[in-house]
């Protein structure tokens, strides 16, 4: 009797701490899905109110100004992606997140006091050097928090946060535009900020009381188990492994089309205000087609990634983005289609959700699971890195491409996306094919010590047979 109770409490107190970890997991999932989608409505909501800051023409905000703004958005986000990726890796994602999710709070608060150009470039700058934090930070959490098998599924599931931002930004708080003003309605989502970044510091946790365990024994687990082959380095020597990689400079070209794709949300209002006319409500409320095609596409989209081979995942990648690519050669020819008001809206409704649909996965998950596997301890900055990457392209695409709707017309600025789209598909395609490569040398690398394995283990049970006997 007493041997068999000797036995039987570790089990039970083994599936008490699983059970008490899953709970744990549970509340950090959801503190970080409240988080950054409040981060993301902190990054919208800006542009949200761009059509209502243009129509006030005592602030001589047009097209080509507001272009300029958004580029000094974007700059500010690329220089803090840098500065949060090291803070994430230096202090923990927890501290990071929370002081720079109320500092973008406060800036949202000071751009709906700007009364000219310059204001609203300082204000905006800040807002999205602070809003960059986010995903380093995270990055940091989940790898404390969640197995290698399902860092898939647990960026999936974080990444609809990024869409419910956006929809509350563009459909929620775009709508008060109606009866409140833009002032107003950033203020409303700057305190609602402040208290959720106290509310995120106060409950969130870096790592859980128990380390992770996984429940699957496979290639990724071993090289949890093993020492990552930059754990040693400091941030500088592992910096030139990270540019040495093929793997690094494809998903930097992909996030660098994907990004100027993911950006185009912020144009889709003044387009239908220009060409279908409508008021600025209703071109916001048309907007929120694309996040809610985005939702449902990363939530799929996050465990299909954990699922199929690699390979597989190329090819469907590619063809996501050739349907992202159609949508907006649908846009290009839908002015010279003649279309009713009404046609327009449900039209661009139908397409801007598939967009989001399409997008969304190749944006979000290729290259969140591959900082985490590929980083290591730097795996903050590298997420910072590819960001950068994005947002230099997009702070590009702004100067550059943003002024062709009013010198060329918004058919060559959409040609102009089109040939991003093009792009995407094809470094994401390749940048997917060497991920299965290497999956595959890894695997090929693990069935070489398979019978060491096997061997210790066998050893390790006559080992604990004898201690129980």
């Amino acid at each position: 009797m007493t041997s068999e109770l000797s036995i039987t409490a570790p089990c039970v107190n083994s599936e008490h701490r699983a059970a008490n970890h899953n709970r744990q997991q549970v509340s950090m999932i959801g503190t970080l899905y409240v988080a950054y989608a409040m981060s993301m409505v902190l990054r919208m909501v800006p542009t949200v109110a761009g059509n209502a800051i243009r129509s006030e023409t005592a602030l001589g905000v047009d097209v080509k100004t507001w272009a300029v703004i958004m580029s000094t958005g974007t700059v500010g986000a690329m220089i803090g992606k840098f500065f949060c990726g090291w803070a994430a890796d230096t202090f923990g994602g927890r501290k990071t997140f929370s002081v720079a999710l109320f500092i973008a709070s406060l800036f949202v608060g000071m751009f709906a006091l700007s009364s000219s150009v310059l204001m609203f470039q300082v204000t905006f700058f800040v807002v999205l050097m602070a809003q960059a934090a986010g995903w380093p930070s995270m990055t940091k959490i989940i790898v404390n928090w969640i197995p290698p098998e399902r860092y898939g599924r647990a960026w999936g599931i974080l990444s609809t946060s990024s869409r419910v931002g956006t929809l509350t930004a563009t459909l929620l708080l775009g709508s008060t535009l109606a009866w409140i003003s833009w002032r107003n309605m950033l203020w409303i989502a700057s305190g609602s900020g402040i208290v959720i970044a106290l509310f995120y510091g106060l409950r969130m946790k870096d790592r859980p009381d128990v380390p992770v365990q996984s429940d699957e024994i496979d290639d990724s687990n071993a090289s949890r188990a093993a020492a990552h082959p930059f754990d040693n380095l400091t941030l500088l020597q592992a910096l030139p492994r990270f540019v040495g990689s093929l793997r690094f400079w494809l998903i930097c070209g992909s996030l660098m089309g994907l990004t100027i794709l993911w950006d185009f949300l912020l144009y889709v209002p003044l387009y239908l205000k220009d060409t279908a006319g409508l008021d600025d409500a209703a071109a916001s409320q048309v907007a929120s087609a694309f996040p809610f095609g985005s939702l449902i596409s990363v939530l799929i989209g996050g465990f299909v990634f954990d699922r199929l081979p690699r390979r597989t995942v190329a090819r469907l990648m590619a063809g996501l983005l050739l349907g992202a690519t159609g949508c907006l050669v649908a846009f290009v020819f839908m002015p010279q289609w003649h279309l009713s008001g009404t046609m327009v809206k449900l039209i661009s409704v139908g397409l801007l959700f598939l967009f989001g649909l399409f997008v969304s996965p190749c944006y979000y998950i290729p290259a969140s699971v591959f900082s985490i596997d590929f980083g290591g301890r730097h795996s903050g900055f590298l997420v910072a890195i590819l960001d950068a990457a994005g947002f230099a392209a997009t702070a590009v695409f702004y100067v550059q491409a943003g002024k062709l709707p009013e010198t060329s017309g918004w058919t060559t600025f959409l040609i102009v996306l089109c040939v991003a789209g093009l792009w995407s598909l094809v470094t994401t395609f390749l940048f997917m094919r060497r991920e299965a490569r290497n999956r595959d040398r890894r695997l090929l690398a693990a069935g070489r010590n398979c019978s060491e394995v096997f061997a210790a283990t066998s050893e390790n049970i006559e080992v604990c047979k004898s201690l129980r006997v």
